[in-house]
């Protein structure tokens, strides 16, 4: 040792030792870098199986439900679908095949019987099939680490649903029947009164209202291309589904092409539209988007069942015939003769939005014990398609605990006639108070006609009692406008400057503080739809007097659309206040809330239903030509459309 080291009584570095320790440290890191480098290589694998499980039960999944669609039943079904995973599994990625799922399902611990848990097994319900597999993978680099196999599965969901078409096909012709001396077989030829959706053999019988001499239609025999009519005891007698001959009775520009993406006509303005169409799209362009739906599929939303009377959402618009040849050349580049598609079905009636309306009296007077039965009148007013009669009725200001409407010292209101048929007066009939407390309180009267669909349309009307003198209106005393806020997007929010006023400049002005809200209509009770974001007044109280400027003020209504869907919200501003006198003064203003709404042609058609059609002539670009081969049926994706729904994927949960 040198004697520089000595003087500090160190020892000179080994660099002997020193590389026996690298040697070991480097030995131990290419240990841990190969555990690694297996545990990947076997992940990769389980990820690689799980691909490919998941693509076996997405293709067994389909071919159940396309086997369902032909007519199969579900053990066949079944059997389609274990065939299709038997060709899928000799391509495994491991090597090693999967067993086919057993017959009975198995479900994982604690939830048997929910297909939601289902483990390994095919589970079909009526048009919605399951395929669970599985595949214990051994692990190769991992059984050095003590791990033996790991179980990799695939889960897929299949549904039949109505593969809806832009078309709508009618129900009757030449209605409402009956048709003089009518006996079967009927000719099916549409010559007379007929039903589109009975047998064709019976289809002249009965009439819209009474189709008891009428047989449903069902398949019957294959289908025949020399002679398509073989078999009018089971099918429907031949129409123009789509095209020339299919235009009813009150519209002959109107051949069956109907718009999926602009639904409900309720009102003028109340149109909700889908996949990118606005009350601005232009004619050529939404028959091009429509068109296209019959080869590429409607991405939805789907439609609610129909109903009576119909729902707003089941109301669609319709194109112009001119426009009926895209739609014919499309069904010929999909379809054949033979094929069968489902399809909706209307009256075969083209409606016009028809409404009515109450001009309701906005302040009415009686004293606090008064009778003045029949001497307080009212219009019910209608546009000229409305056909039908309306029910009025009166109800309480839910959101008004003193009002003498719930304390009985107003007696309920009554109206005559009962149903009224507009145009016409409407008087009430039962209108008077017994020691009722003195004050400006509201009362809600409802128009209600269920013809040709459902319609309700609510007015508030003041009951000053007692003679108050000191009152405010909107804008001025005596009159609530209703007002009309609108969002073009769910989520976006609206205003709405209101302007409040009291009577003239003078000492019999109101002269007090209003305090003001939004809530709901009366038909909830005054609670605010459900997803309705924040709502507010600002200024949520004014005083108003008789000297300038609080003769009259303005506030800011604001609603934000929140989650709520496409549609026509009611909603109500509260104004409520005490006067000079110490009288309580109510008004209400009603608000029609529109969300992504709009305003396009006023005519559509009810959808009634749906059934299955099997198409027997194609001829471009006039006409496509069926009968019907399923009753008509409310749900587009109820099992007994099977022929005319196709196999789609969905979410396993």
């Amino acid at each position: 040792m040198s004697a520089r080291w000595m003087a500090f009584g160190l020892r000179r570095p080994d660099g002997r030792r020193d590389r026996g320790q690298i040697l070991i440290l480097f030995a131990l890191s290419i240990v841990v870098l190969l555990s690694f480098a297996g545990l990947a290589f076997d992940i990769g694998r389980f990820y690689s199986e799980k691909r490919f499980l998941q693509n076996a039960a997405d293709a067994a999944a389909l071919a159940a439900a396309n086997a369902l669609s032909r007519g199969r039943t579900d053990a066949e079904a079944k059997a389609e679908a274990k065939a299709i995973l038997t060709r899928n599994y000799l391509s495994d990625p491991t090597g090693k095949a999967a067993a086919l799922p057993p017959d009975v399902p198995v479900y994982a611990s604690g939830h048997a019987g929910d297909p939601v848990y289902l483990t390994n097994g095919i589970l079909i319900n009526g048009g919605d099939v399951r395929v669970s597999i599985q595949n214990p993978v051994d692990w190769t680099f991992g059984r050095v680490a003590g791990f033996e196999t790991n179980t990799i599965g695939g889960q897929a969901r299949a549904r039949l649903q109505a593969d809806m078409l832009p078309i709508a096909v009618r129900h009757y012709v030449n209605g409402p029947g009956p048709n003089v001396g009518a006996i079967t077989p009927c000719p099916g030829d549409g010559s007379g009164f007929t039903d589109y959706m009975a047998t064709s053999y019976t289809s002249c019988l009965g009439t819209q209202t009474d189709a008891s001499l009428r047989l449903e239609p069902s398949e019957g025999a294959a289908f025949n291309a020399s002679t398509p009519d073989d078999d009018p005891t089971y099918h429907g007698p031949i129409q123009s589904l789509v095209g020339q001959g299919a235009a009813p009775g009150n519209a002959a520009n109107f051949r069956g092409f109907i718009v999926l993406d602009i639904r409900n006509f309720s009102t003028a303005t109340s149109n909700v539209f889908y996949n990118g169409v606005t009350a601005s799209t232009g004619a050529v362009e939404l028959k091009g988007i429509e068109g296209a739906y019959i080869v590429a599929g409607y991405p939805g939303p789907a439609f609610p069942a129909a109903t009576t009377p119909p729902d707003p959402m089941d109301q669609v618009g319709i194109l112009d015939g001119n426009s009926a040849g895209l739609v014919v050349d499309e069904m010929i580049t999909r379809y054949k003769p033979g094929d069968e598609v489902t399809c909706a079905v209307y009256s075969g009636v083209v409606m016009t939005i028809p409404d009515f309306t109450l001009v309701v009296p906005p302040v009415v007077s009686i004293g606090t014990t008064q009778n003045r039965n029949g001497l307080v009148s009212m219009l019910v007013q209608k546009n000229t398609a409305f056909a039908g009669t309306v029910t009025t009725s009166a109800h309480a200001d839910p959101g008004d605990p003193a009002t003498p409407t719930l304390a009985g010292t107003l007696a309920p209101l009554t109206f005559s006639p009962q149903p009224a048929t507009p145009d016409t007066s409407v008087t009430w009939t039962t209108f008077q108070t017994t020691g009722a407390p003195v004050g400006i309180y509201t009362v809600w009267i409802q128009g209600s006609s269920s013809s040709p669909y459902l319609t309700d349309h609510y007015y508030p009307t003041a009951i000053n009692i007692g003679g108050v003198v000191r009152d405010f209106g909107v804008p001025t005393v005596g009159s609530i406008a209703a007002q009309s806020m609108s969002i073009a997007s769910t989520g976006l929010t609206a205003t709405q400057v209101v302007t409040f006023a009291t009577t003239h400049q003078s000492t019999t002005a109101f002269r007090g503080t209003v305090n003001l809200s939004v809530e709901g209509s009366v038909a909830s009770g005054g609670v605010l739809p459900t997803g309705i974001g924040a709502t507010s007044v600002t200024p949520s109280s004014i005083t108003l007097t008789n000297s300038n400027p609080f003769t009259s003020q303005d506030v800011t209504v604001s609603v934000n659309g929140g989650s709520l869907a496409p549609g026509v919200y009611d909603l109500v501003v509260r104004a409520t206040g005490t006067n000079l006198d110490g009288l309580p003064v109510t008004h209400l203003v009603p608000i029609k809330f529109y969300v992504a709404t709009g305003s396009t042609s006023l005519n559509y058609v009810d959808i009634m239903g749906w059934a299955v059609f099997r198409i027997v002539g194609m001829q471009s670009p006039n006409y496509v030509s069926g009968y019907a081969i399923t009753p008509l049926v409310p749900d587009p994706n109820d099992p007994r459309l099977r022929h005319g729904q196709v196999p789609k994927l969905v979410p396993w949960n």
